[in-house]
């Protein structure tokens, strides 16, 4: 069976979340030595990482996503792999392309929450036009696709719910907790600290958590709260408002490298992660796997991926409960990092790449022999 995938996002510098899910599925469906052959469509093969792998084939499609040369150009690269069946791991499903297909779909975000994209900082004529696409490529996807991939039970009911997709076509198949190298602590400052990694889109809720250290900083002061993430339009602004508001200690570290990430979460106290929508939430997973104690918000993506040991849930968008919660981790700060070597040898067990590669490929000799998933 010949495989297409959509290969064009991989690798987390290009797109951190979706980048990852590519290279590590694709990585792990090889390891498990099936007979299938993978065709990626990759915007530069030479440097795709399984370049002159056995079993797998490259086609150069240097298109960008989310344009209307993507439109233009991927269904004739698309034909020309001669795949069986086609993966997209996003929503953005060339329209004219004839491959039968499956796809995943992360979460519904830009669907509940449509200033959470960088197109919100357009013009409004731009943004409604983009808006407008994504619900179109959407709803393609969800009803043309032979299956649908995604993480967690959470985005299963919201497709049902949104899209009345029928329940047996969305299969969860997770995702995985990538191993991080060895911890780069080079620039993990000294002092204690509180840790935030993402990006700072609205759902994201950096808001709740600035309004929190208002009031943590003056508790607790040799404490730092260190937020990294690109520096884009979303965080300059609240860069602007810790200026604007004399708020102290607060350190905006940019983009991390894996080790450098890893570095950050050896040395904090807590990870906080405020977030109101996620499809499945990894850097709570990853702050576990390194031994930090996470203080989440309590959405029910969180609740199903996250363990119990080593997590302190507090009520979404409750500024108080926020504090509450962090202040009573700090407290028992001992126990804390001990439920969080438990939790993080949980997640390593419960999200493994192996497990979603072996789920994905059921899918894909399932929906090789049937139209109807």
């Amino acid at each position: 069976m010949r495989i297409a995938i959509d290969a064009r996002m991989m690798g987390a510098e290009n797109t951190r979340g979706i980048g990852r899910y590519i290279h590590e599925l694709i990585g792990a469906m090889l390891e498990l030595r099936t007979d299938h052959c993978f065709v990626l469509l990759h915007r530069d093969p030479e440097r795709s990482p399984f370049f002159g792998h056995d079993g797998v084939e490259h086609i150069r499609a240097d298109v960008q996503w989310y344009t209307f040369a993507e439109q233009l150009r991927m269904p004739m690269l698309i034909k020309n792999a001669r795949a069986d069946l086609l993966h997209v791991p996003h929503w953005n499903v060339p329209f004219l392309q004839k491959t039968p297909f499956i796809v995943t779909i992360h979460d519904l975000l830009l669907l509940h929450q449509q200033a959470s994209a960088k197109a919100s900082t357009r013009s409004p004529f731009l943004f409604f036009v983009k808006q407008l696409g994504y619900r179109a490529a959407l709803l393609h996807a969800a009803h043309r696709s032979r299956a649908i991939c995604v993480p967690t039970e959470f985005v299963k009911n919201d497709l049902v719910e949104s899209f009345h997709t029928p329940p047996g076509k969305i299969v969860v198949t997770g995702e995985g907790l990538s191993a991080l190298p060895e911890p780069d602590v080079t620039h993990v400052p000294s002092s204690t600290f509180l840790f935030y990694v993402g990006s700072a889109y609205p759902h994201k809720r950096l808001d709740l958590l600035l309004d929190g250290w208002a009031t943590l900083a003056s508790r607790h002061m040799d404490m730092h709260l260190v937020i990294a993430g690109e520096k884009d339009v979303f965080m300059n602004r609240h860069e602007s408002r810790v200026r604007e508001q004399h708020l102290p200690r607060v350190d905006f570290v940019g983009r991390l490298t894996d080790a450098e990430l890893a570095g950050f979460f050896s040395r904090a106290c807590l990870f906080i992660f405020p977030t109101s929508h996620e499809g499945f939430g990894l850097p709570p997973i990853e702050a576990l796997s390194q031994g930090c104690p996470v203080v989440a918000s309590d959405i029910p993506p969180l609740r199903e991926v996250l363990p119990q040991s080593g997590v302190s849930f507090f009520r979404e968008g409750d500024v108080n409960d926020m504090i509450r919660n962090v202040e009573a981790q700090l407290a028992r700060h001992a126990d804390a990092k001990r439920g969080a070597h438990a939790g993080g040898q949980e997640v390593r067990e419960r999200h493994r790449w192996l497990a979603v590669a072996e789920r994905t490929i059921h899918i894909y000799e399932r929906a090789c022999h049937s139209t109807i998933f």
